[in-house]
């Protein structure tokens, strides 16, 4: 799958795993880019708030967000996987 020239090696969509206490979703987020190698493109859909706990989660541990788009509260993140560089 490509989206603005940039190939998606995994989709996952966390919606269902939304729970503001412990939010599980980047528990799975992390155990999918820990099967990837450096370099790829996992798509991830989340709902706003859970695409603020992936922002901040990802900065932390230097996976690059590539992009987002939000339609009617349901995000779509691009994330690169850190250690690409």
């Amino acid at each position: 799958m490509s989206l603005s020239g940039e190939t998606i090696e995994r989709t996952l969509d966390v919606t269902a795993l939304f729970n503001p206490v412990d939010c599980q979703s980047l528990g799975v987020i992390r155990t999918t880019l820990a099967a990837m190698e450096a370099g790829e493109v996992l798509a991830i859909t989340s709902n706003r708030f859970q695409k603020r706990e992936i922002e901040s989660w990802s900065r932390k541990f230097r996976h690059r967000i590539l992009s987002m788009e939000d339609t009617d509260g349901r995000v779509l993140l691009r994330l690169e996987k850190a250690g690409s560089r």
